[in-house]
């Protein structure tokens, strides 16, 4: 099994304010000692006009990473395409695998802020069938060979873009995958990675990722082409009620503000508890990897007794960024946790 470390968005939130400079320098440092624990890839997320100053562009990031590091592959998670130009993003994305020697994953996601599409002048409604035709694009530009594409939102004629990335042929693609049926039937269906994300239910899991599973083998495309990763928040220390602690300190207040800014929930007018009480929170919470080193195996175990999957992303990355925190989690893990699963198919 692979083991991805992210998401890290470089924000700066109202409960633990920081330099943005600092964070920068912060996220080069921890894909260092990322790479020195083993880990097997380090992700970054996108969002754009957000108060905290969530990183907006993702590739200067990476490339910063690439620079300090040699082994470790570097993620994008998720490029949010339905907002880019697609011949643009293939340029930039070969150009990162080739300065990376040929580490470059690609998390891409259409979007879905409102506020996001308005700044950015683009149609809403059209991301899904937009995030699609753009992924064919790419496609077509990473060949080298000279292309043209007429499609409904894209046109070009006669193009070829040097240089090509070094992964032949492409980077790995995965997409974000939502709540829905149709999203799992369209990344099936494409023969992408299906990735889904950190509050969904193993019961939502189980059965989207046997929906992707099921489009992606009618349309006919290989077992080897056909992928799942699984995404959760995890809070490890030596003993559940350290573990409980950081959840307690580090990850629910990460959620308390992002969830209410971005409108999940409406703003919290009575105590914690009641808050916490709301059916988003009781998502996260159950959904969490929160315990021992054994707990959070046994966790990951349970999840893959039920839907075979090959890469885990934990996202031991919480808003107070107490680095002697962190760094002590991400220990854990990669002593107990990734040796328990290496080599397990």
């Amino acid at each position: 099994m692979e083991f991805w470390l992210g998401l890290y968005g470089m924000q700066s939130p109202r409960v633990h304010p920081r330099s943005w400079a600092g964070l920068y320098d912060e996220v080069v440092e921890h894909a260092v000692f990322a790479e020195e624990m083993g880990f097997d890839s380090f992700w970054l997320t996108e969002h754009h006009f957000w108060y905290d100053g969530y990183c907006p562009n993702l590739l200067p990031v990476l490339a910063a990473i690439a620079r300090r590091t040699s082994r470790i592959g570097i993620g994008t998670g998720c490029s949010l395409l339905g907002l880019h130009d697609p011949l643009r993003d293939a340029e930039d994305k070969a150009s990162l695998d080739v300065l990376s020697n040929g580490r470059l994953l690609l998390g891409l996601a259409p979007g879905y802020r409102p506020e996001e599409f308005e700044g950015l002048d683009i149609e809403k409604k059209t991301r899904g069938k937009r995030f699609y035709e753009a992924v064919e694009v790419m496609k077509k530009a990473w060949t080298g060979e000279t292309f043209s594409h007429h499609g409904e939102f894209f046109h070009y004629d006669d193009l070829q873009l040097d240089p090509a990335p070094l992964q032949r042929p492409h980077p790995p693609i995965w997409v974000g995958a939502n709540r829905t049926k149709l999203q799992a039937t369209n990344i099936g269906k494409a023969g992408l990675g299906f990735w889904e994300g950190p509050s969904m239910s193993i019961e939502l899991f189980e059965r989207n990722a046997g929906i992707y599973k099921e489009a992606a083998r009618a349309a006919g495309h290989p077992e080897s082409a056909i992928k799942c990763g699984l995404f959760r928040d995890v809070c490890i220390a030596e003993t559940q009620e350290e573990a409980l602690r950081i959840m307690d300190e580090d990850l629910l207040p990460m959620y308390e503000e992002q969830y209410v800014a971005y409108g999940y929930v409406p703003e919290a007018t009575g105590s914690r508890r009641e808050m916490l009480a709301h059916p988003v929170f009781r998502e996260i919470t159950e959904a969490s990897f929160v315990g021992t080193p054994d707990q959070v195996i046994r966790k990951i175990e349970r999840y893959r007794e039920r839907v075979h999957f090959d890469h885990f992303m934990p996202r031991i990355m919480h808003i107070s960024q107490k680095k002697e925190r962190l760094f002590r989690q991400m220990e854990l893990f990669a002593e107990h946790v990734i040796p328990h699963f290496r080599g397990a198919s």
